[in-house]
C-alpha cells in the first residue's frame, strides 16, 4: 500500500495540539485528541444575521460587522426615517435619533464615533451631524447639498463621494473632506456618478460603480490618495445603489440595481488593482446599507428593497477563511 510519505515526501507530524503555522493542506496527527487533522480552505459566504427593527431602504451604515449602524432612511408608506439602530454581531438595538429624519445620506467611521451626511429631508440637504454612540448633533454642513452620497473615512477625517443634486437629473464628481468640524473641496472623480459603493480612508479611498445621469449605470473605479483621483481596476457588473464597505486594497462592493429593473445580489471582492466575483447575498436587494471598515473579510449588508418591497434583513460576510479540520472516514 502506498504511504503518505510516497505521495508527498514527508512523514506525517506528531503534535500534542494543532500547530499555528505553515501548515496549510498538511496532515499532522494530534496526540491528546488521537485524531488526523488537516487545515483547509473554507469558500467565502454571507450567512443571515438579526432582522433591523424598522424595514428601511436608503439608509447610510457605518462600523463595523460586530459594531454597525444603521442610520436614517425610507419606509415604504411611513416616509423618512430619524432612527438609528445599533448592531452587536447577532442583534440589533435603537441608538440615538437623528435631529431630522434623512434618507439617502452618506455615513462613515465607527458605532461610538460616526458621522452621517447629505440626503434628503424635507428637501435635498448638506447637513452633517456627529454621533458619539447615543446622541447625533449638528456639525458643519456640505459644501455642496446632495442625495445619494458615498461615504469614506473616519468622523475626524470623513470622506463625502459624488452624489446627485435637486431634481437627482445630474451626478456630481465633487468630493469633500471632513475634519471633525468643517468640510473642504477634494479633488474631483474623473466619472461623475450617483449613489456609489465608497470604501477606505481619507488619504486612501475607493468610488466604484453608480450611476452616471442622465447616462447609464457605470463599472468604474477610482482610487483617491487625498488629493487625486486615478483609474483602478473596473466592476464586473456595472450598478448603482448598491453597499461598498473596507479598505482600497481590500474592499466589497454588493447588491445593487441598473434600469429595468435588475436587483442583484451579486458580490465582488477588490484587491487593489482587480475585482473578482465572490459568493452572493441570499437576499437580492438595492438602496442597502453596509458595514466594515476593516477589510472586506468581515462585512454587513442590512435593509434595503427587493423592489418592491423594503426588506431589514441583515446578512454577515465572512471571507475565505483557513480552517482545522478534523479527518474522518466519511
Amino acid at each position: 500500500m502506498t504511504t503518505y510519505k510516497e505521495i508527498f515526501g514527508k512523514y506525517v507530524k506528531n503534535y500534542s495540539s494543532d500547530p499555528s503555522s505553515d501548515i496549510e493542506g498538511q496532515i499532522w496527527y494530534n496526540s491528546t485528541s488521537g485524531t488526523f487533522k488537516s487545515e483547509v480552505l473554507v469558500a467565502a459566504a454571507w450567512a443571515s444575521g438579526g432582522n433591523m427593527g424598522t424595514t428601511r431602504q436608503l439608509l447610510a451604515g457605518a462600523g463595523t460587522q460586530t459594531a454597525g449602524l444603521g442610520i436614517g432612511g425610507y419606509t415604504n408608506g411611513s416616509g423618512n426615517r430619524n432612527s438609528t439602530e445599533e448592531y452587536d454581531g447577532s442583534a440589533w438595538a435603537a441608538g440615538g435619533n437623528l435631529p431630522t429624519a434623512t434618507r439617502a445620506m452618506g455615513g462613515a467611521g465607527t458605532q461610538t464615533a460616526a458621522v452621517a451626511f447629505g440626503g434628503v429631508s424635507t428637501g435635498l440637504t448638506g447637513s452633517a451631524y456627529k454621533y458619539d454612540g447615543s446622541t447625533w448633533t449638528g456639525t458643519g454642513s456640505l459644501g455642496t447639498s446632495r442625495q445619494q452620497v458615498a461615504g469614506a473615512g473616519t468622523q475626524t477625517a470623513g470622506l463625502a463621494i459624488a452624489g446627485n443634486v435637486p431634481g437627482g437629473a445630474t451626478a456630481l464628481t465633487a468630493t469633500e473632506e471632513f475634519n471633525g468640524s468643517t468640510w473642504a473641496a477634494g479633488g474631483s472623480l474623473t466619472t461623475a456618478r450617483n449613489a456609489s459603493g465608497g470604501a477606505g480612508i481619507q488619504t486612501a479611498a475607493l468610488a466604484f460603480g453608480g450611476a452616471t445621469l442622465p447616462g447609464p449605470s457605470t463599472n468604474a473605479t477610482e482610487e483617491y490618495d487625498g488629493s487625486t483621483w486615478t483609474a483602478g481596476g473596473n466592476l464586473n457588473t456595472a450598478r448603482g445603489l448598491f453597499a461598498g464597505t473596507g479598505t482600497q486594497t481590500a474592499a466589497i462592493g454588493f447588491g445593487g440595481y441598473t434600469p429595468g429593473p435588475t436587483v442583484y445580489s451579486n458580490t465582488e471582492l477588490y484587491d487593489g488593482s482587480a475585482w473578482t466575483t465572490t459568493s452572493s447575498l441570499a437576499t437580492a436587494r438595492f438602496s442597502l446599507g453596509g458595514a466594515n471598515s476593516a477589510p472586506s473579510s468581515a462585512s454587513l449588508a442590512f435593509g434595503g428593497t427587493t423592489a418592491p418591497a423594503n426588506t431589514n434583513a441583515t446578512e454577515e460576510f465572512t471571507g475565505d477563511t483557513l480552517t482545522v479540520k478534523t479527518i474522518t472516514t466519511s
